[in-house]
């Protein structure tokens, strides 16, 4: 190729590429303009308030929470009048957002309807002057709301209504509102409008009034100098010129009157009944009742040419708009603003439907929220059903006394549980419905009394509105005293047969089976405690026990009657034999006298199988008592009747066997560990033989059985060292030296031991029986020494005494051994 050719060649080439280039370009010029364009957040026009209100610092702050949460939106701001302004510019369509409070924007969406109802009835023709300027809130018209489908995104703020009164004024009725200057909001905002409504369910007028006209500042002035008097403004609670205006003691806080607040709800159920806390204000020591409105971001559906894609645009704005809402509500330096995003229950009525995206979000929460109960509920079983596995592990739901039906029948814990939550369940239920309506239950406290009242039929027709509220209080009321005649039924009859469930004890008592009528000076014995000490007794009788006996029986304090049968050994069970102190089994009457014929070892065999029952799990003490699983329950050397600690397993009682010299020892010596057989019926002949031939021991016996030393109980003490080496003479004469203040009447002497318990491991081929026979001596040898540990047994009134008595007898004593014998008085 020659010289020439070359340059020309490449010039072909260069402009060939160049055009094949342009395509190439454009391509990535169309593909590069919409990545610059969504680059840019779309941008919403936004309608708050004045340039330093509430609105406008809430519209600020969520601008920020859009920044925070993605920066997918933008919202240009416009300052307007306030909640007026705002519904007109929206219901224009020269907004596409606005804060309004809800009752304005209620009234709108009824202007909205009415027009649409008039458009479906079919009337034509140009709005009349009245169409044109409605009588709706904020001057709405229904020809301007015609066409508008408003949507409420979400509630964000509440305001109560504030009634200052200017000190030391107070207002009973809002018709004295017209003999003052009023103040009631700047003209087009909200909370002027709110002041209308009030003022008309008062029954009065705007015109009525003499109104101060200007600003919220200009206002507050004026309060404080005494030309303003009552001043009416919707706003937050905690609002800092009102918190000023109180805390200095200018105004006060002055309640909506009841009767203002029904016709209010009544007539315009946008509100809700609500009270402005105690200490919200300085000063402010009680709540004040009055009623609530919400300030609810809204928008509406776009109409018209490209309606399908404005609204996708707004869809994704609401969404945006909620997360930035959450945000904001988070936030603590957002905290003061009271933001609180909500779907539902702000109002008494929400006419208003939601807007699609915050309705599927609604819905997500409700479900998870109905998720979230069904966990608990779940998680609550489970707990209840691993507790009442342990406690029948534990054997303390075992007790077919207290679980069959007529166990519960009788029990009056059941009604009085089941009345209380019946009054709980209603007050909830009842709150719930009205609290928002109803100026008589707007706490969960107005609640629970007006369910009580209900509950027991003191009730008033006009406390609740609604049907279904009137429902719930009719079944309370019917529920109620059913139950409250069903609790009086089982006082009743547990106070007729003295069998008190709520005030017996079984634990440390006494029980005595087979009962017969000669043995009731047994109880008048064991029922006589000195004032530190009182320990239950339950007696087990037949029913040929006459009813006079068991009417003297029932007067004894904190003695409980059973009639069950003494041998069978689930009858026995509900006496909960293993915890108790002691058990004495009582022989049948004679032959002659009639009735069932008992046998003590009989009786005996059935405590064992009704302790066995009882299913614990105790520790065996000892190589004996291992076989069995079974320990004995209390130690022999203790002086007074005492049972089995509180901290210690189930065991079986030591029990008295009445016996005869008839019975031989061999048929008791199986239960020779916890079975003590008694002769009962030969030591009370005994003792009166041996009263009738001495007489110190019938003045001791004639004490004993007449009760003459009244509230008396036998006692145990240690012996001082100066009575260590004395002969019983000594000590007997010496209290009875010292009768004359204390009232203490020797009866023996109690050997002690250095073992734990009467059949300690160390001793146990020894029995109960045979360690009372060696170590208990009542009456013994006037000439018996005393030896170190002896313990006095004596009958005294409490055992204060007896230790006051027997430490201060040295003297008396020393004066007894040297023979100057005569009454020493302490």
């Amino acid at each position: 190729m020659s010289a020439r050719v070359r340059p020309l060649w490449g010039a072909v080439l260069a402009l060939v590429s160049a055009i094949a280039c342009v395509p190439c370009f454009a391509c990535i010029a169309c593909f590069a303009s919409p990545a610059r364009a969504s680059a840019e957040p779309p941008t919403f026009r936004w309608g708050a308030g004045s340039k330093s209100g509430g609105f406008t610092k809430i519209s600020e702050a969520l601008a920020e929470g859009l920044q925070q949460t993605g920066d997918r939106i933008r919202i240009d701001i416009q300052t307007t009048s306030g909640s007026c302004d705002n519904i007109h510019l929206l219901l224009r369509g020269e907004l596409d957002f606005a804060l309004v409070q809800y009752d304005v924007a209620a009234e709108a969406f009824k202007a909205s309807a009415s027009a649409y109802d008039v458009l479906e009835a079919g009337e034509a023709g140009e709005p009349d002057d009245d169409a044109k300027t409605g009588g709706y809130m904020c001057r709405i018209s229904a020809a301007e709301a015609a066409g508008a489908e408003l949507r409420t995104v979400s509630a964000l703020s509440d305001g109560a209504v504030h009634v200052l009164v200017r000190r030391p004024l107070r207002l009973d009725s809002f018709t004295d509102l017209a003999k003052h200057r009023v103040y009631i909001g700047k003209q087009g905002s909200g909370s002027f409008e709110t002041a209308k409504v009030i003022v008309g369910a008062a029954g009065l007028t705007v015109d009525e009034l003499e109104l101060q006209d200007g600003g919220s500042d200009a206002a507050f002035e004026a309060l404080r100098d005494e030309v303003l008097r009552v001043m009416l403004r919707t706003t937050e609670p905690g609002d800092q010129s009102i918190a000023k205006a109180v805390g200095s003691g200018v105004a006060t806080v002055n309640e909506l009157p009841e009767d203002v607040l029904n016709r209010l709800i009544d007539g315009y159920p946008y509100y809700r009944v609500c009270q402005i806390e105690a200490n919200t204000y300085p000063g402010l020591d009680y709540a004040v009742p009055t009623v609530c409105v919400s300030t609810v971001l809204l928008t509406t559906r776009p109409e018209g040419e490209g309606a399908a894609e404005q609204a996708a645009a707004r869809d994704h704005a609401v969404e945006a708009l909620l997360d930035a809402a959450r945000w904001v509500e988070a936030s603590p330096d957002h905290r003061k603003l009271g933001v609180h995003q909500r779907w539902q229950g702000f109002a008494e009525q929400e006419p208003i439907p939601l807007h699609p995206v915050a309705a599927a979000q609604q819905e997500h929460e409700r479900r998870a929220g109905w998720l979230r109960m069904a966990a608990w509920a779940v998680g609550l079983g489970l707990a209840l059903l691993l507790l009442r596995r342990l406690l029948r592990r534990r054997g303390l739901l075992k007790d077919p006394l207290e679980s069959n039906l007529e166990g519960q029948l009788s029990n009056p814990l059941i009604p009085f549980a089941g009345f209380v939550g019946i009054v709980v369940a209603a007050t909830f239920l009842v709150w719930s419905i009205e609290h928002d309506s109803n100026a008589r239950v707007r706490t969960l406290n107005d609640s629970f009394w007006e369910m009580n009242m209900f509950a027991t039929g003191n009730f008033d027709t006009e406390s609740l509105k609604s049907s279904t509220a009137r429902f719930i209080g009719a079944t309370a009321t019917i529920a109620g005293l059913g139950l409250l005649a069903w609790f009086t039924a089982a006082l009743t009859n547990i106070f007729s047969r003295d069998q008190t469930r709520l005030f017996r004890r079984l634990r440390n008592h006494i029980v005595i089976l087979n009962f017969r009528e000669d043995m009731l000076q047994l109880i008048r014995m064991l029922r006589s405690p000195g004032p530190l000490r009182s320990r239950p007794i339950h007696v087990v009788v037949s029913d040929t026990l006459p009813r006079r006996v068991r009417l003297l029986l029932a007067r004894v304090k904190g003695l409980t009657i059973h009639h069950q049968n003494p041998e069978v050994p689930e009858d026995l069970i509900g006496l909960r034999i293993p915890r108790a102190a002691r058990v004495i089994v009582l022989r049948s009457d004679e032959p002659a006298v009639g009735g069932p014929r008992y046998h003590p070892l009989r009786i005996a065999r059935a405590v064992h199988q009704a302790c066995s029952k009882f299913d614990h799990q105790v520790t065996a003490q000892g190589p004996e008592l291992g076989k069995t699983g079974f320990s004995v329950a209390p130690p022999l050397q203790h002086p007074a009747i005492a049972g089995d600690d509180a901290g210690r397993a189930p065991s079986l009682p030591v029990t008295l066997a009445e016996a005869t010299d008839e019975d031989p020892e061999e048929i008791f010596d199986p239960f020779r560990r916890w079975l003590i057989p008694v002769p009962g019926r030969e030591l009370a002949d005994s003792w009166m033989a041996t009263a009738s031939i001495d007489p110190g021991f019938a003045e001791i016996f004639n004490g004993a059985v007449s009760f003459r030393d009244d509230n008396s109980e036998v006692y145990t003490v240690p012996l001082p060292e100066w009575f260590h080496g004395q002969p019983w003479r000594v000590v007997r004469r010496t209290l009875y030296g010292m009768e004359a203040r204390a009232g203490v009447v020797p009866l023996g002497l109690y050997r002690s031991s250095d073992a734990v318990h009467a059949y300690d491991t160390r001793s146990m081929g020894s029995s109960p029986q045979g360690e009372l026979q060696k170590r208990l001596l009542v009456n013994p040898d006037l000439e018996l020494a005393v030896e170190p540990g002896d313990r006095l047994v004596a009958f005294a009134e409490n055992e204060a005494d007896l230790l006051k008595v027997v430490r201060r007898s040295r003297r008396a004593a020393a004066e007894v051994e040297r023979g100057r014998a005569g009454t020493h008085r302490v």
